[in-house]
């Protein structure tokens, strides 16, 4: 049978034998198989006939060669529309081998099939390479407003590579707007490629437009610190950035904003917090930062004894965030904090600023429950203090701190 119709197709000029050839093979396909029936119209370049022949069977088939060699025979034959159709809504040909087929044919001028194919199986970037070297830009455009504006990152990126110029990419950019462009993987990608102010223009009305997405903030977050357009005043006042992303990115640019963004998280970044004031000695801010948090578990952090920084933290507390202090509760958190790191002398240290010092706040120096915390402390730690103590405070429970004095412990 196959010579049979080997011989019909030398002489394939006559229409009807082609016609013939056609409809036996469309008929005996089981019998002769599709490969050698593929084989036999290829070694007669019958691009036609072998058109005709797999129409008949390639929407309804699962094999990837005969729809391989379909979209073949159909660019031979011009039949550009057909594999647009088959490319964008068959689920069963070979991605990479038709990808190549498109990405190497001459006769195929249409981008479209390729688009279909690209857009369906992720190969954005060698979509954007083709279109954008073979000067066809508006179909990138195109394919973006139009088509899937959620491949915008990856075009962007792309494009970046290629070194397409600022402006045509921002302009494309300006044209789509989330949620159906992922702002998250928008950012991602131009900031793999150091390019962030880029976006700024973009982000800014989305911003405005009162978008919440971490995403938008962070990258203006970033941004305005490496343009130093006031960022400690973002930093501070922006509600919707992540802290722990925007911190860690400025802990190499500029430790303070990176104090800032982790203070803001007001708990959630703490160990970072501390990690980068230690680092670069900001033991003032961190010693504010611990009176104002009145979190136990912090301050159990840094007061611990393996805390190489603790000294210099305590020395802070006692000088600067505590005479600073108006709040009782803040006081009153510190003070307990101090007692149970079994802290005595730096306790000492600290109620003395708090209830001696004529800078301290009036309330606190004449507090009963601080100055006989005092001196109780100083009965226990260091005696020698205690009637310096009772000489200057006026405010404490004399009879009974007399008792404590006179017991079989002290001797006092």
């Amino acid at each position: 049978a196959l010579s049979c119709l080997r011989d019909l197709l030398q002489y394939q000029e006559s229409g009807a034998n082609l016609q013939l050839v056609v409809e036996v093979a469309k008929r005996y396909t089981e019998q002769l198989t599709s490969d050698k029936l593929i084989q036999l119209f290829e070694e007669f370049d019958c691009w036609s006939g072998l058109y005709l022949y797999l129409g008949n069977m390639v929407n309804y088939t699962q094999d990837k060669n005969i729809i391989y060699k379909y979209i073949v025979a159909a660019s031979e034959v011009g039949q550009f529309a057909q594999i647009e159709l088959i490319c964008r809504e068959n689920d069963h040909y070979d991605a990479d081998q038709v990808k190549a087929f498109l990405l190497e044919s001459n006769k195929i001028k249409d981008p479209r099939p390729l688009i279909h194919v690209c857009d369906r199986h992720g190969y954005i970037d060698e979509l954007t390479n083709y279109l954008y070297t073979n000067q066809m830009y508006k179909f990138i455009e195109v394919y973006v407003q139009r088509m899937n504006q959620a491949a915008t990152p990856k075009v962007v990126g792309a494009l970046l590579d290629l070194n397409a110029p600022e402006d045509q990419i921002r302009n494309l950019v300006n044209t789509v707007r989330p949620p159906q462009c992922p702002i998250d993987e928008l950012v991602e990608e131009v900031e793999k490629r150091v390019r962030l102010t880029l976006l700024l223009p973009w982000l800014e009305t989305r911003f405005h437009e009162g978008l919440e997405d971490p995403s938008l903030h962070n990258a203006l977050a970033k941004i305005y610190i490496d343009i130093n357009n006031n960022p400690q005043h973002f930093l501070m006042t922006n509600k919707f950035y992540d802290s722990e992303v925007v911190g860690k990115y400025c802990e190499s640019r500029d430790p303070h904003m990176a104090f800032l963004a982790y203070k803001r998280a007001w708990g959630k970044c703490d160990k970072q917090l501390v990690e980068i004031t230690n680092k670069h000695g900001f033991f003032k801010d961190q010693a504010r930062y611990c009176v104002e948090r009145q979190d136990t578990e912090l301050w159990g952090l840094v007061l611990a004894p393996d805390n190489e920084h603790r000294r210099s933290l305590i020395d802070q507390v006692v000088a600067t965030a505590l005479p600073e202090c108006r709040k009782p509760d803040e006081v009153s958190c510190t003070v307990k904090a101090f007692m149970n790191a079994e802290l005595p002398n730096e306790l000492i240290e600290l109620l003395e600023r708090i209830v001696l010092s004529n800078s301290a706040e009036y309330n606190f120096r004449n507090n009963k429950n601080l100055q006989n915390l005092l001196i109780l402390t100083a009965i226990k730690a260091d005696p020698t203090r205690v009637a310096g103590y009772i000489d200057s405070l006026d405010n404490y429970d004399g009879p009974d701190l007399a008792k404590i004095c006179i017991s079989e412990t002290y001797k006092l």
